[in-house]
Parts: C-alpha cells; sequence; structure tokens
C-alpha cells in the first residue's frame, strides 16, 4: 500500500507543482514583458481562464493534501501507512529491492550498502506527522478559508469581501507549504529506495523542469 499511497501523493504534489509555477510565471512575465502582455490581449477571456483555473486547481488540490475526512486519501494516509507498514523499510526488504534493481543479482557492493543504511522507527514518521499538522494549521488558518468561502463554494457573506481572507495569504508562506510536501514526497523515496534516515532536508523542488515548458508556450505565444 505504501508505494500505491506515494504514488498518488506523488501525482498531487506534482499538480500542486506545476499549477503554482505557471501561476507565478504568468505573474512575473506579465509584470515585465510589454510584448507578452500584447499577445495575451489578443485573446484576455483565455488567459483570464487559465490564470483563475490554475488557482482553483492550486487551492483544491492543497485541500485534498490536507483533508483530515477519513473517506478521502490524504498526506495523513500515506504517513500512517509508513508506521502501519514499517517492516517495509526494513533492511532485508531494501536488499530485495535491490536486488531486483540487479535482475535478480546480489552485487559486490550491496552487502556494505545494507550495513550502512537506516532502518526507520515509528518515531521517525511520527516526527513527520507532526511537521505536516505545523503546515495544516497554517493552511487551515489561512488557506482552507478561501477554498471553502470564495472557490469551491461562494458564501454570501464575502461576495463583497473577498479581499479580507486574501489579505491574510503570505506568498513565501505558500511556497515554504508547497517546498516542504515536495520535501516530503522525496524523504520519503529516499528512505524506501535508498535506506535513507526520513528526515526533512529543505529540498527545493526542480523549478527548471516547470519553468522550461511553461516559458516555451509563453514564448511561442509572444510570437503570434
Amino acid at each position: 500500500m505504501f508505494e500505491r499511497y506515494h504514488h498518488e501523493y506523488s501525482n498531487e504534489i506534482h499538480k500542486i507543482l506545476a499549477t503554482y509555477f505557471f501561476w507565478r510565471m504568468l505573474r512575473d512575465r506579465i509584470a515585465s514583458e510589454k510584448e507578452l502582455i500584447a499577445a495575451l490581449n489578443k485573446t484576455p477571456l483565455s488567459w483570464i481562464i487559465i490564470r483563475h483555473s490554475l488557482q482553483v486547481t492550486l487551492f483544491i488540490t492543497l485541500g485534498r493534501i490536507f483533508d483530515v475526512d477519513t473517506k478521502a486519501f490524504s498526506v495523513d494516509d500515506l504517513l500512517k501507512c509508513c508506521i502501519k507498514e514499517i517492516n517495509i523499510f526494513s533492511s532485508e526488504n531494501l536488499r530485495i529491492r535491490k536486488m531486483v534493481d540487479q535482475n535478480g543479482n546480489e552485487p559486490a557492493w550491496l552487502s556494505k550498502y545494507i550495513e550502512d543504511a537506516y532502518e526507520p522507527i515509528e518515531n521517525d514518521f511520527s516526527k513527520l506527522r507532526g511537521e505536516v499538522s505545523k503546515r495544516r494549521n497554517i493552511f487551515e488558518n489561512v488557506y482552507r478559508p478561501i477554498r471553502h468561502k470564495i472557490i469551491a463554494h461562494k458564501d454570501k457573506n464575502f461576495l463583497d469581501n473577498a479581499n479580507d481572507l486574501w489579505v491574510e495569504t503570505n506568498i513565501v508562506e505558500l511556497e515554504e507549504i508547497i517546498w516542504f510536501l515536495n520535501d516530503l514526497k522525496v524523504t520519503l523515496s529516499e528512505t524506501f529506495l535508498n535506506g535513507k534516515k526520513p528526515e526533512l532536508r529543505n529540498r527545493k523542488p526542480d523549478i527548471a523542469f516547470y519553468e522550461r515548458d511553461f516559458g516555451r508556450l509563453l514564448d511561442n505565444v509572444k510570437k503570434l
């Protein structure tokens, strides 16, 4: 189940990174490139809808990640699974996975590799759950109200007062949450595949991977 859950979580993080980086690139390049503004203004409705859709996707996906509904998949399910199936992180199971990678053969380096590998304990994943809780608290206090009252629903009390909710947001804070979620994805992958201790290391996502694609799109739009 861990592999299934980690795969699902990774897909969610990919959606979050893609939507955020595309939204950010649009914001930054529109502010600095007159040629791009002129090109986008040839089909303004399309780009208004695209920007809105990116924002909606980002908030909806973050909501799914931090969901506490027991019927819905969330990051909590992934970490609970790590604890429940902790044996899959054992040195012996790591050895088996590495041998599968070697077509069933045991390379000379494997014994030393397994000897140096870390076998996580329940407390390792409990600490990660604590870090998730810190980010969930921020999301629930600042960003979930926007999701619930403006994006997923239209709260009548905020039809004319949406800025009362947006004013509490902080782009640096939002990026920290996104970076954290990506770091958690890589951390668990490194533990499962390479026997590394499940410690957060403030890993940044591969921003260039996303921005190359979005940048080419906007460059092509400028030529139209």
